[in-house]
């Protein structure tokens, strides 16, 4: 457009360059537009001042973040079709195709292809491919544990080469070879196909140019061959179904009975499917199995905690338990063990080489009911990876929200408003902030653990700087109805829930405050109670202001005149005495009144033997009078002590 037109359009109260800009970078991000294009055009306008810089960031942001949707859309919906196609499986040769087509889609290679074990010859042969061009690729045989393919084809591990013809730690077939270079293939990777603890071939991409193949890459190859292995798997059946139909003058009971498993085989494995589709689908799934096997089913995490369905008897957390899960994991089969004199099967759930829960029976099953606990595990296994994927996001929005929330800077305050209702925030309820200490090595494992407990309540929770943080309205009760604890418990019961799981936590709790405006001051007062409470070597406590008692009273006073002057009229000779000679009169004072005066405590509390001590109490007695151990002048003691223990803490009333 000429100067002399935009002029124009000004003058006429058309829109601005400013405004256009906006739009078609809208228009932009909504169609889809590269990292390289998007900048490219946003240089173009920086330098003709259409846009600031501030605008060009938060394009680019937008557009990492759409396509980091887009991926993970596309993985879902890549794992959500191949399981649906499950439900089909008569038409092998379709399933097949869709896999390899699927997965070259995803995994954004030049080349997908499947290959089956052929255990008479020695040989893994190609059966199905995508995107190769050569006939002579579309037809290699590999000897099983020779090259990539046979090496894979072999189920030890996946494999790649980052430049298959160059590599010389893979071993080499000149067949093979000409038909790679033919097909111009450079960087290979593949991961071996299961079926009932059996390897019966390999899944593989291929690209034309040398490159390294991300673990994420391996991750999802093998979710996705954990899928083609089932659909080989079902084709069998139906193939067995149909001889048997074709055998029925001679055997007619015998086929008829085999036909009834095979349907009923069938029937699950369709219901199985039908459960992802549908909403909490782990609750279907346990009814689903549990009504298969006329049997009682348990669904356990990793380390034997339980996640659903789990009898109150029942200790899957012992070593028997633990080691039979690790080998299932192992063996990509079922396993069975006895923890009390009762029996159990286990079969874990995984995705790629990660754990993500166990399916446990309540009783040890028969060949035909253990192919339906694995198949029902490979269905988990997708399950779970849906609800981590959701559960991940949800986390991501809580992580976000609360750096929001608990951060100095400005935001559009309905922004704001509208990200926190979807947790049950509103900026006209009462809310308290709590802060929850735990050992570094236990943070993850608590957060999983409140994260859980809070599911379905209002609120969020997420890791904070060093520490965990929730946010959630303030209920003036003493408790749920279950029992559990609500808001006005001061954090008590997420003590005893980490407890119950082995976890030491201590919680500081803030005052409640009205607004969103308020909570940066609150998350201070709570993470300063929390720091109280560790200076208190109170670790394993919950509390607020109030419930420190004295120490909560002297917390805004931390930093005042008054705190220095009670600290030199009740401990100033003692503070003198101990910087002087280097000793700890203080500090045994402090024991001594938070042991209630109790002499071996103490002494075992501070590491000397008890003469040792009674010589440092003369030596109090001496310095400030004998009557600091009791009566009127004890209270205003121990309270010059507690302050001085939170300010040798770095406890301080802006902390």
């Amino acid at each position: 457009m000429r100067d002399d037109d935009s002029s124009a359009i000004h003058a006429g109260g058309g829109p601005s360059a400013g405004a256009r800009s906006a739009g078609q970078l809208m228009a932009m991000l909504d169609s889809g537009i590269s990292a390289a294009e998007l900048e490219t055009t946003l240089s173009a306008w920086l330098d003709d001042g259409a846009i600031d810089q501030s605008t060009a960031a938060a394009a680019r942001r937008l557009n990492a973040r759409l396509w980091e949707a887009s991926r993970r859309e596309g993985l879902l919906r890549v794992l959500y079709d191949t399981a649906t196609d499950l439900t089909g499986i008569r038409d092998v040769e379709a399933v097949l195709k869709a896999i390899v087509r699927r997965t070259r889609s995803l995994i954004g290679s030049d080349i997908a292809y499947l290959s089956l074990n052929d255990y008479d010859s020695g040989e893994s042969y190609v059966r199905v491919t995508d995107g190769a061009t050569t006939a002579l690729f579309r037809n290699i045989r590999m000897p099983l544990g020779e090259g990539v393919l046979g090496a894979v084809a072999t189920g030890e591990a996946p494999a790649q080469s980052a430049d298959y013809l160059l590599d010389e730690t893979k071993s080499h077939l000149e067949s093979s070879d000409r038909a790679v270079a033919a097909e111009g293939v450079r960087a290979i990777m593949g991961v071996p196909l299961r079926a009932e603890g059996k390897v019966i071939g390999a899944l593989l991409v291929a690209d034309r140019h040398p490159h390294q193949f991300s673990s994420d890459d391996v991750a999802l190859m093998e979710s996705i061959g954990t899928h083609a292995a089932v659909a080989l798997e079902n084709a069998r059946y139906f193939s067995e179904m149909a001889h048997a139909l074709a055998r029925l003058d001679q055997a007619q009971q015998q086929n008829l009975a085999h036909v009834r498993d095979l349907e009923e085989l069938s029937s699950l494995d369709r219901r199985l499917m039908e459960t992802l589709a549908s909403t909490g689908s782990l609750p279907h799934l346990l009814t689903l199995l549990a009504e298969s096997l006329g049997a009682p089913v348990f669904l356990v995490s990793p380390m034997g905690e339980p996640l659903a369905g789990i009898a109150a008897d029942s200790d899957f957390t012992s070593l028997p338990a633990l080691g039979a899960a690790e080998e299932s994991v192992a063996t990509s089969s079922a396993v069975q063990f006895e923890v009390t004199g009762r029996k159990y099967t286990v079969m874990s759930a995984v995705a790629g080489d990660q754990h993500l829960a166990s399916l446990i029976v309540g009783e040890q099953l028969s060949p035909a009911r253990l192919a339906v606990l694995e198949r029902s595990a490979l269905v988990l296994s997708v399950s779970l990876l849906f609800e981590r994927t959701f559960q991940d996001a949800q986390y991501r929005l809580q992580l976000e929200l609360i750096d929001d929330l608990l951060s100095p800077r400005s935001e559009h305050a309905e922004a704001l408003s509208r990200r926190a209702g979807q947790f049950g925030l509103a900026n006209h309820l009462q809310l308290v902030v709590r802060v929850v200490g735990v050992a570094d090595d236990q943070r993850q494992r608590a957060l999983s653990v409140l994260r859980l407990r809070a599911e379905g309540t209002p609120g969020i929770i997420a890791l904070h700087e060093s520490h965990l943080c929730i946010i959630e309205p303030f209920e003036r009760r003493t408790g749920r109805a279950d029992g559990t604890g609500g808001a006005g418990d001061n954090g008590r019961s997420i003590v005893e829930e980490l407890k119950r799981r082995r976890i030491t936590a201590s919680v500081g709790t803030s005052e409640p405050v009205t607004g969103f405006a308020g909570l940066s001051a609150a998350h201070t007062e709570a993470h300063t109670v929390l720091r109280a409470l560790q200076a208190l070597s109170r670790d394993g406590e919950a509390a607020d202001r109030a419930a420190l008692g004295t120490a909560g009273m002297l917390l805004g006073a931390m930093d005042s005149p008054f705190a220095g002057q009670l600290l030199t009229a009740q401990l100033g000779q003692l503070l003198s005495y101990d910087e002087r000679r280097g000793t700890q009169l203080v500090l045994t004072a402090w024991m001594f009144q938070e042991k209630g005066g109790a002499m071996q405590e103490t002494a075992d509390a501070l590491h000397i033997h008890a003469n040792t001590l009674r010589q440092r109490l003369d030596r109090i007695d001496a310095l400030i009078g004998a009557t600091w151990r009791r009566g009127s002048r004890s209270l205003d003691v121990q309270v010059a002590l507690r302050l001085w223990r939170m300010k040798t803490s770095g406890v301080t009333s802006g902390a």
